[in-house]
C-alpha cells in the first residue's frame, strides 16, 4: 500500500499552471460572449433611439414647454386677481433664471519646492524598481503593471504621502512576494473571479428594458408586425397632440401675457 505523500513545491506549480491556463482559456470564452451579447444589445439601442428614442425626446421636451405655459398662465391669472401676487422681475428669475453656478474648484496648489523634489527624487527610484520592462515572466509583468500604474497616480497627484506609503508597501511585497506558488494562486483567484463577476453581468443582462423590448420586437417581427415602426408612430400622434395643445397654450399666453407687463415665455 502506498503512503501519502504531500505536494511537493514543484509538484504546487505544475498543478497551479495547469490551473491558471484552464481559467485564462474560459475567462477568454466568458469575455468573448459577454462582448457578443453587448453587441447586440448595442445594435438594437441604436436602432431604436434611430426610429423612437428621438420621437420621446421630442415629446418630452413638448411636455415640458406645456407645462412651463400652464404655471405661466396660472401665474399671471393670479396677478389679474389679486391673489398672490409676484413682481414680473421675481417671476422671471424663477422661471428662466438659471441658478448660479457653483464656485468652481480651486486647482490644487503645487507642493512646497523641497516636497517637489522628494516626489521626484522617491518616484524615480519606484520606478526604476517596479517598472514592468524589468518583469522576468508575463505573470511578473502584470503585477508590475498595477503597481507602476499606482506609483503613477500618486505622482500625477503630487502626493508624496501616498509615493512613501507605496514605497514602504511595495518594497515589503517586492522582499516577501513568492513568484511560485502565491503568485500563481493569485492569479487563478482573480480569473475565476472575473468568470463570476462576467457570469453575474450576463445573468443580468435579460432585465434590461432595450433587452426585453429587443425580445418583443424580435417575437412581433416573426408575426408580421413592425413594433418599433408602431412605436414610433403611436408617438408621432402623441406629438401632433400636444403641439396643438401647446400652441393653444402658448395664443392664450400672448394674448394675455404682454398686455400685463409679463415677460414672454421663451421657446
Amino acid at each position: 500500500m502506498a503512503h501519502w505523500q504531500p505536494e511537493t513545491d514543484s509538484e504546487k506549480l505544475t498543478r497551479l499552471r495547469a490551473a491558471v491556463e484552464q481559467a485564462k482559456t474560459e475567462l477568454i470564452e466568458k469575455e468573448a460572449q459577454l462582448a457578443d451579447r453587448l453587441a447586440e444589445v448595442n445594435a438594437f439601442e441604436f436602432q431604436f433611439e434611430a426610429r423612437v428614442g428621438y420621437l420621446y425626446d421630442k415629446l418630452e421636451a413638448l411636455e415640458a414647454e406645456i407645462e412651463r405655459y400652464m404655471e405661466r398662465l396660472h401665474l399671471l391669472r393670479q396677478k389679474q386677481h389679486g391673489q398672490d401676487y409676484a413682481s414680473v422681475d421675481f417671476q422671471y428669475r424663477r422661471a428662466w433664471q438659471a441658478p448660479p453656478p457653483a464656485a468652481p474648484t480651486p486647482p490644487p496648489q503645487p507642493p512646497p519646492p523641497t516636497d517637489e523634489a522628494e516626489i521626484r527624487r522617491l518616484y524615480r527610484h519606484l520606478a526604476r524598481s517596479f517598472h514592468p520592462d524589468l518583469a522576468a515572466d508575463e505573470l511578473e509583468r502584470a503585477r508590475r503593471t498595477e503597481q507602476m500604474a499606482a506609483i503613477n497616480n500618486a505622482y500625477a497627484a503630487r502626493s508624496l504621502p501616498e509615493l512613501l506609503a507605496l514605497s514602504e508597501t511595495l518594497n515589503v511585497q517586492r522582499s516577501t512576494f513568492n513568484v511560485s506558488v502565491e503568485a500563481l494562486q493569485a492569479e487563478l483567484d482573480r480569473c475565476q473571479r472575473r468568470v463570476r463577476e462576467i457570469e453575474r453581468e450576463l445573468s443580468q443582462l435579460p432585465q434590461r428594458p432595450s433587452v426585453q423590448l429587443s425580445l418583443e420586437v424580435k417575437l412581433a417581427r416573426r408575426r408580421g408586425r413592425d413594433l418599433l415602426g408602431e412605436l414610433a408612430a403611436e408617438t408621432e400622434k402623441k406629438i401632433a397632440r400636444k403641439t396643438v395643445e401647446r400652441d393653444m397654450l402658448k395664443a392664450q399666453f400672448d394674448q394675455l401675457g404682454p398686455e400685463q407687463g409679463f415677460i414672454p415665455l421663451k421657446r
